[in-house]
């Protein structure tokens, strides 16, 4: 079944309107096919009628907008909670026109993918840390027991008042602590490459609807693109490092804030970027 190509077409549940369709599944981005301020236009109209306008080509006779790619119908297209329930009719604007200038400003990918907004990869984060956290847990108690018993033994030493015993046990949870790092950074690491692998969303980006992809492709990251995106987060096991890591943890969260292509800086390092939506699934 052949990919329709991401843009704008006519909203099905209202006809005034224009919703954009990002190659998988309608989005909640909708805009008025007419300026509010500009009387005579061609917002809204396809481009074979934009041209028709300019002189370029004949105008449709009916007066209607002649489509130049049809929707998807039936099975195939998914529909999220506010999106159009109906089917919808036939329409398609590649881009926003030039003086809907309220349209350019949705930040998207360079083929127009509306990229992901910073509240909802930090709730997606929120959602996929919570899921980690008890993952960890639980391996560690599994793989690492003895660092818990150790820091358990600090805290009686230190409520006991045995300041001597406290110390000469700092030394056994610091190497209690390197290995239990390393096996929740390992677990970390799988669980978000196997998600981007696959379908291109951790369990908490599906349930904030947004994806991740290449900047310069569509579709579920390879392998090196995906190893290439958790990078950054090694730094934590490297010696004398690890101390600083957690400035680098923030700078790296907050980047999408003010970066106009919204990248983390992992994503940087990645050549990767957080869209709205699924992404298709790779071709067999």
């Amino acid at each position: 079944m052949s990919q329709q190509p991401s843009g704008w077409y006519d909203d099905p549940s209202n006809a005034d309107m224009l919703r954009y369709w990002d190659g998988v599944t309608w989005t909640n981005h909708t805009a008025p096919k007419k300026s509010p301020t500009v009387s005579q236009s061609t917002i809204g109209l396809p481009q074979q009628s934009q041209q028709a306008q300019h002189g370029q080509v004949p105008p449709d006779r009916t007066g209607a907008p002649t489509p130049t790619t049809p929707m998807p119908q039936g099975s195939g297209w998914q529909t999220p909670s506010q999106a159009p329930q109906q089917q919808a009719p036939q329409g398609y604007y590649q881009q926003a026109p030039a003086n809907a200038q309220w349209m350019h400003n949705i930040r998207t990918t360079a083929d127009g993918i509306p990229l992901a907004s910073w509240g909802k990869r930090f709730g997606a984060w929120i959602l996929d840390g919570i899921i980690l956290g008890i993952g960890s847990y639980l391996l560690l108690r599994a793989f690492v027991p003895e660092y818990f018993t150790s820091i358990q033994r600090v805290i009686d030493a230190a409520a006991a008042g045995d300041q001597t015993t406290a110390s000469s046990l700092i030394n056994d949870v610091a190497g209690q602590a390197v290995r239990a790092g390393l096996v929740s950074w390992v677990f970390s690491a799988v669980y978000c490459i196997a998600f981007w692998t696959t379908t291109a969303q951790t369990p908490g980006k599906m349930a904030l609807g947004i994806s991740v992809r290449r900047a310069d492709a569509p579709g579920p990251l390879d392998i090196v693109t995906a190893i290439r995106r958790r990078l950054l987060s090694a730094l934590q096991l490297v010696p004398f490092v690890s101390g600083v890591y957690f400035l680098v943890f923030l700078l790296d969260g907050l980047w999408p804030l003010w970066d106009d292509k919204r990248q983390a800086l992992h994503d940087k390092v990645a050549s990767t970027q957080v869209v709205e939506g699924k992404q298709p699934r790779k071709q067999a």
